[in-house]
């Protein structure tokens, strides 16, 4: 039973560090913890919220804390099996708590949430120099999920700055083509393969993004300006208004990239997070465009 338990505890401490790796770490970000919950927190309140975007714009923050509660849960109850068969025969502890009321699995918990908090109190000490090194190792696993949670947070707050920052692009290009009666065919060539070049860039970042983070697919806009999918459509009708013109060269090419660009962005959508039906580009992109709603439905 001792070596069940110590090797179950041992196994668990070991999923939660590979998740953290795969999913901070790993060139697309797949750890298999984190993407169940975050995968699993999306169909909850997409079958709760039905339409309500509010509901849905929940589902990223909710995820997130999800899978770091999950990587200090693991780690927690990984460290409890390792200590509990030695519960308390091999551990010192303080005459104020007493041997009889340190015992059982919530003894073997706090003992382990310890030494992952690296608290340090002394009340609950392993005799065995074996035993004794779970501590550091724990509270040294302890500071890595924590250093990883502010980084992953902060480093998907710069994805939805990305992905805002092309959904409001696209929307002042179409704005400001409306209001002026202008489009890019009325520029210069030069001018306006440059800011077709700018905008295949950015796509091409959005599309590395969803690989490398794919929870933040499920982190709803607040407002039509930043919902993506949406952008993307009216981005479609900008370049195909391009190509159907007589273009120079450089900018017809540079329209050519662009469509590469969105059709790749949109293929990947479908295989990472819309089942890879094969569907269609405008199939595909409607579905994700259900995904996100207007945040006026």
């Amino acid at each position: 039973m001792t070596i069940v338990s110590v090797a179950l505890g041992i196994t668990l401490i070991a999923l939660a560090a590979r998740d953290v790796f795969d999913t901070l770490f790993h060139p697309h970000g797949r750890g298999v913890v984190s993407e169940a919950l975050a995968r699993g927190s999306w169909g909850l309140m997409k079958r709760v919220g039905g339409g309500r975007p509010r509901l849905r714009r929940l589902a990223g923050p909710v995820a997130f804390s999800l899978v770091v509660l999950s990587w200090v849960a693991l780690v927690v109850v990984g460290g409890a099996l390792i200590i509990l068969p030695y519960l308390p025969e091999r551990f010192a502890i303080a005459a104020e708590l007493g041997a009889d009321e340190v015992t059982g699995p919530l003894g073997a918990a706090y003992a382990s949430f310890v030494n992952l908090t690296s608290l340090g109190f002394g009340d609950v000490v392993a005799r065995d120099d074996l035993l004794r090194l779970l501590g550091p190792v724990q509270a040294i696993i302890g500071l890595a999920i924590l250093t990883a949670s502010i980084s992953w947070i902060l480093s998907i707050y710069r994805v939805l700055g990305d992905y805002r920052a092309l959904a409001l692009e696209t929307g002042l290009l179409r704005e400001s083509e409306r209001s002026t009666g202008r489009s890019l065919m009325g520029l210069p060539s030069e001018s306006a393969a440059r800011i077709i070049s700018g905008l295949t860039s950015r796509i091409i970042v959005v599309r590395g993004d969803f690989l490398d983070f794919p929870i933040t697919y499920y982190f709803c806009a607040r407002d039509d300006a930043g919902n993506l999918p949406h952008a993307i459509s009216g981005l479609i009708s900008v370049v195909e208004a391009v190509r159907g013109a007589d273009s120079a060269p450089a900018v017809a090419l540079e329209a050519e990239r662009l469509t590469l660009a969105i059709e790749e962005l949109i293929a990947t959508v479908d295989d990472e997070f819309l089942g890879g039906r094969g569907a269609s580009v405008e199939e595909t992109l409607d579905r994700w465009r259900r995904d996100h709603p207007r945040a006026a439905r």
